[in-house]
């Protein structure tokens, strides 16, 4: 690998670090608290304010894929850099509510958000030039876009310093309106400003070094779309509330993750793997222009879309719950206008690389835009279902009338889809645990005793025998035929369903169907489907069909116990009620479950890759981490913004990133080689204990670390950096540590199990954190967070001085 300075500049065979899909988690809850405020102003002022922050988010994001394309993100000092970005962008997702209106009390919230934007798309150009001021005609082109560029950024931060209205009642006031009109204009010249400079920037500024890393880099966006769109579904119902579970709830949960799952299916199923096929067949100069064109300037309107259609599904069941002030008619055009946005950003996705006007997507908008007239006519829930047979229609219209085509684009691109590597499917299927993860720390937030503790982590033991399950499965079986697709969406809905059923999954509050048994029956279709779908892959070998009626027997059992449970008599009460019998039968269902399908066998007798199966557990390793973010960050969401805030935020990020450190210089690079050196028997118990078992209290650490985080931050409100704090509570604070105790025992295990050998170094980190636990347990919350972080980046300092082996792959 060539390096420039410390900087490695990137070659043709990149692919998305899980540095990058760090970052792309804090865009995650970026783009869900620019839906949260959209949602709560959605009014004729209120939704292109949305839009135009939602611009705002692209133009960092998009800088950062091809930065990434000509720089190893996680090389030399771009790891550094990197998460200095990432709490940088936190801190301005933090801000999006207060863009454009500021709270009374702490900082300037759109002064804060514009400082953020523009050090986020700084920092871009300053590496992307560093690494490419050498090509030439490079200075010319800088000369000619930079100046645009800083204008814009100049016009936002301008826009920021626009006076504010203090009250509701000022909105209208004289002169208020025109300074809103100002801002808007101002915000609205700063993204035409920067858009230009893009362009004057030319295409040939930064080349696509990887057609593999470029479209992957893009279909992550779109992953992330779908995926704040299944997240919506349960936020739509309200996180860690007991909402009456009735019959429309769940159709409208089922409805909602299958209209993402269809949305999904309609960009993966050709489009995405045609595109990467179309760059690789262009010229070196044409390939830079549809790599701008088509997923710079392109990919925005398909999110853009993606991210009205979650706004969509949020207020369709939240307006379920409870009915809501907002017009019918912008609910509509929200939810409806934008698919046909979508729709639209994936036809001339198509026209642009493949020169194929598509027909399904054409006949998609048809049909959407015909049930938009009479979707004002039906009950909500039926709006909803109109619209999610209608994108089912279109998907269902290339497998029939557009066959022939359809099955002609499949042939081409089906060598690209049986490349290694995770498929777009399981990355669908690990989205819904983003919204799960953040369910189980959701309810031990609104819960923080030692009961709501146990009831968040049986939770989390069950979600995971699933997600183990399916991971496996979806390694085994790399079939993307249809059938198997739609068995992973009606997966991916029944775990949104007992995601959604978690907070009454041990008690009843009296209103709407047994939270309990609703939880208990979705989890065992659930399992049932991966047996069946278990027995259907393996039917034509007698082995592999006993080796799945093992695996049942215990399966089988641990679902009747859990049965047993939900149906045990019980006074209607407190839904965080949690008897000492329920909770008993739920241990030994989780036990019969782990211990009977350890001790069977069952899933040895596959052949699989080693190095997918470590990705896939790394990836959740991301999601978990993901969800801590977003938990800290809803924690403050209607805080003004201050100092202590912006300071929290940064220690926050700066320990999940010595977490991130703890694993992924380590454990990421080790484990699938020494999967790989191993035989089949050993590679099989390897798999079983050191990831299948051993990572589930990796997990559950990083669940704690997000509750005790969560709580740190609401307890800081808007006062002065240097004003005195408040301690947290005993368990939160216990949570914060034990978390990150739990993290690292964790990793020792899984070390040893693999290797027989420890990590001195981890093993005096892990003795000072518990020493810090009584030290810290009176001290403010924000000095706590401040010590912990600073032990463990002082530890992750040492090794980096120190240049083992592990760090030294990593560089």
């Amino acid at each position: 690998m060539r390096s420039f300075g410390r900087l490695h500049l990137a070659r043709g065979e990149g692919k998305v670090t899980r540095l990058e899909l760090f970052l792309d988690l804090i865009f995650v809850f970026a783009f869900l608290n620019v839906t949260g405020v959209t949602a709560e102003q959605l009014n004729p002022a209120g939704l292109p304010r949305g839009l135009l922050l939602l611009v705002l988010l692209w133009g960092c994001w998009a800088p950062y894929a091809w930065l990434g394309n000509i720089v190893r993100l996680d090389r030399g000092i771009m790891p550094v850099f990197m998460f200095g970005l990432s709490a940088t962008l936190f801190v301005m997702g933090l801000t999006a509510r207060e863009a454009f209106v500021d709270r009374p009390g702490g900082l300037s919230g759109p002064v804060v958000f514009a400082i953020c934007y523009i050090l986020a798309r700084s920092g871009a150009l300053a590496f992307a030039i560093a690494a490419g001021v050498a090509q030439p005609g490079t200075r010319r082109r800088l000369w000619r876009g930079g100046p645009l560029i800083l204008v814009g950024e100049l016009a936002l931060l301008a826009s920021a310093l626009v006076p504010s209205y203090e009250h509701s009642e000022q909105a209208f006031a004289d002169g208020v309106v025109a300074r809103e009109w100002l801002r808007f204009t101002l915000v609205a010249c700063a993204i035409i400003a920067g858009y230009a400079g893009s362009l004057l920037l030319g295409a040939g500024t930064w080349q696509i070094r990887s057609i593999r890393y470029w479209a992957e880099r893009h279909s992550l966006i779109i992953l992330i779309g779908v995926g704040e769109a299944i997240i919506s579904v349960g936020l739509g119902q309200g996180v860690a509330v007991a909402s009456p579970l009735t019959l429309e709830v769940l159709a409208g949960a089922l409805l909602g993750v299958m209209l993402a799952g269809l949305l999904w299916w309609t960009y993966f199923d050709v489009a995405r793997y045609a595109a990467e096929l179309a760059l690789e067949r262009a010229s070196e100069a044409r390939r830079a222009l549809i790599g701008r064109d088509a997923y710079s300037f392109l990919h925005l309107p398909m999110v853009a879309g993606l991210t009205l259609v979650a706004l969509g599904i949020h207020h369709t069941l939240s307006e379920q719950r409870v009915p809501l002030e907002t017009s019918a008619a912008i609910r509509l055009l929200v939810l409806y206008g934008g698919v046909i946005l979508y729709l639209i950003g994936l036809i001339l996705f198509e026209v642009r690389t493949l020169r194929l006007l598509g027909r399904s997507p054409i006949l998609g908008i048809l049909l959407v835009g015909s049930l938009a007239a009479v979707a004002p006519h039906v009950p909500v829930l039926a709006q909803l279902a109109l619209l999610t047979a209608a994108v089912a229609a279109m998907a269902l219209a290339d497998a029939t009338v557009f066959r022939r085509r359809h099955r002609r684009l499949h042939a081409e691109v089906e060598p690209l889809m049986k490349q290694s590597g995770v498929t777009p499917k399981e990355l669908f299927f690990d989205l819904v645990y983003v919204y799960a993860f953040l369910q189980v720390a959701a309810m031990m937030a609104d819960d923080p005793t030692w009961r709501g503790v146990v009831r968040g982590l049986l939770v989390l033991i069950v979600l995971w025998v699933a997600w183990c399950a399916y991971t496996w499965l979806g390694i085994a079986v790399r079939s993307e035929h249809p059938v198997v697709r739609l068995v992973l969406v009606l997966v991916v809905a029944l775990t949104a369903l007992i995601t959604l059923a978690s907070p009454e999954a041990f008690s009843v509050d009296g209103s709407g169907l047994p939270g309990p048994l609703v939880f208990v029956t979705c989890y065992a279709l659930i399992r049932l489907l991966f047996l069946g779908a278990f027995w259907f892959t393996v039917r034509q070998d007698p082995t592999q069909r006993a080796a799945v009626l093992r695996s049942a027997a215990p399966t089988l059992l641990a679902l009747a116990i859990l049965l047993a449970a939900a149906l045990i008599p019980q006074p209607v009460g407190d839904f965080r009620m949690l008897t000492p019998v329920r909770a008993g039968l739920w241990i030994v269902a989780i036990a019969v479950d782990l211990v009977g399908n350890r001790l069977t066998g069952a899933r040895q007798l596959w052949t699989w890759s080693a190095e997918h199966w470590a990705d896939r557990y790394s990836l959740v390793i991301i999601i978990a981490l993901g969800q801590a973010v977003i938990s800290m960050g809803t924690a403050v969401v209607y805080t003004p913004m201050s100092a202590r805030i912006i300071v929290a935020a940064a220690m926050g990020t700066a320990l999940l990133a010595a977490l991130w450190w703890i694993y992924f210089s380590t454990t990421a690079i080790y484990g699938p080689r020494v999967l790989t050196a191993s035989g089949g028997n050993r590679r099989a118990a390897l798999a079983q204990d050191a990831y299948a078992l051993l990572h589930l209290p990796m997990i559950a650490g990083i669940v704690l670390v997000s509750l005790g985080l969560g709580k740190t931050m609401s307890v800081l409100g808007s006062r002065g950096l240097i004003a005195p704090g408040v301690p947290l509570n005993t368990l939160p604070h216990l949570a914060l540590f034990v978390g990150v105790i739990t993290y690292l025992l964790a990793d020792h295990a899984i070390r040893w199990r693999m290797t027989r050998c420890v990590h001195p170094q981890r093993v005096a980190q892990t003795l000072v954190v518990t020493a810090l636990v009584p030290v810290t347990a009176h001290l403010p919350a924000l000095s706590a967070l401040a010590a912990l972080a600073a032990v463990c980046l002082g530890f992750v300092a040492m090794e980096l001085a120190r240049r083992d082996p592990a760090a030294q792959a990593l560089q």
